[in-house]
């Protein structure tokens, strides 16, 4: 198998991000030094993944997934930052990795949600029913023909 071609496929790459930060999560979870909240978002985070892979045409999920990565950018960094471990260093090295990556898992769920036809347009005015030139059509009205003058 052709290990290039494979990572260029937009699912085995959402697959790669679940599976690091998975992986990196847990480790780092070995500790007792860090905050539940860690728990919290990084589970929400994993679950919203999970979510993307799984619904492989829906933008709001990899938008999802990468909005709260990128919050959890900062979530890790004050996590880090104030209860930094005096010991159980190698769950610490595991969440700082982790948050090292985050960026980059970042650039990758943009380039999924571009893939997919989305944006980071949060006005609200993306893939709505009606939309690109289609009237609201009420199919519960009785269909009228206009005469045709001849």
């Amino acid at each position: 198998m052709d290990v290039q071609r494979a990572l260029n496929t937009s699912h085995t790459r959402m697959k790669l991000v679940a599976f690091v930060h998975f992986i990196l999560i847990v480790l780092a979870l070995e500790g007792a030094w860090l905050p539940s909240a860690y728990l919290f978002y990084n589970t929400l985070f994993v679950i919203a993944l999970f979510w993307a892979i799984h619904c492989r045409e829906s933008t709001d999920a990899v938008q999802i997934s990468a909005v709260i990565n990128a919050a959890s950018f900062m979530f890790d960094l004050i996590g880090i930052i104030f209860h930094f471990p005096a010991h159980g260093i190698f769950s610490a090295v595991c969440a700082i990795l982790n948050l090292v990556l985050r960026p980059f898992s970042t650039l990758i769920l943009q380039r999924e949600l571009s893939d997919r036809g989305g944006s980071f347009d949060f006005t609200g005015s993306g893939n709505r029913v009606g939309e690109g030139g289609m009237a609201y059509e009420d199919i519960d009205a009785p269909h009228l023909q206009t005469p045709s003058r001849a």
